[in-house]
């Protein structure tokens, strides 16, 4: 799986594709609305999106829920990367990304900066976590 198969609208329905994010870092973290393990780990990513821009990272949020629930939420909770929403074939790309347990949420990815999936974990992440994923590539 390439970061370039990445096609989906963000908040504003803007189609994005993952060419835009190569040669950074790219950490896609899979979350929706209605999961509250998803929701509690979004303020981390946040912080953890500044701390390491400037190093070459980017945080990438794929929502698997309908969009303007995604839109609401970033709004309120001050999410300040690229939103994408899932509207459709959303388990698909969960299976693509490696996450075999029937869409389980949340799941992160990390891409390399040549755009190849390299890394993964399945369930909430800490700061801790990424640092553990992505500082070899950085």
């Amino acid at each position: 799986m390439s970061l370039r198969e990445i096609n989906l609208p963000d908040i504003n329905r803007q189609l994005r594709n993952g060419d835009e994010w190569l040669g950074n870092v790219v950490v896609v973290n899979h979350w929706a609305t209605w999961c509250p393990p998803c929701r509690e780990e979004i303020p981390m990513l946040i912080e953890y999106q500044q701390e390491m821009k400037e190093k070459g990272l980017q945080v990438i949020g794929v929502a698997h829920d309908l969009l303007e629930s995604t839109r609401i939420f970033s709004d309120q909770i001050g999410m300040d990367y690229p939103s994408l929403v899932a509207v459709t074939n959303g388990t698909e790309l969960l299976k693509r990304h490696g996450n075999t347990q029937s869409g389980a949420l949340p799941y992160t990815v990390v891409f390399d900066r040549n755009g190849n999936l390299v890394r993964s974990q399945m369930g909430k992440i800490t700061a801790q976590d990424l640092d553990e994923l992505v500082q070899s590539l950085l």
